[in-house]
């Protein structure tokens, strides 16, 4: 994409393969992963450091581990593994969670 006023470049808000993680952000995702207690992995293969030791760091503190992935992948943290699209299974799922509360 590129920017209408300068027609330079507009690089997308994503962290690309190589690159480090800003470290406010990670700081923060892992201090959500160490105090949850579901920690849920959606669309990913739950392999790739070092967002999948996030997953670990819940797991360390007790949590359960869901991972949505329509080809599931043999990380033995996970606790349940929902075989499908991230797109059929979150409506799904909040819809449930949703009732629980209600």
């Amino acid at each position: 994409m590129n920017c209408g006023h300068c027609d330079g470049y507009i690089r997308p808000d994503i962290v690309w393969f190589g690159e480090s993680l800003p470290i406010e952000a990670w700081q923060t995702a892992e201090n959500a992963a160490a105090n949850c207690e579901v920690f849920i992995s959606i669309g990913t293969s739950s392999l790739v450091y070092p967002a999948a030791g996030l997953a670990q760091i819940a797991k360390q503190n007790g949590a359960k581990i869901i991972e949505i992935n329509p080809n599931p992948t043999p990380n033995t943290v996970v606790d349940i593994t929902l075989v499908a699209n991230a797109g059929v299974v979150m409506p799904q799922l909040f819809n449930q969670i949703s009732a629980l509360f209600s």
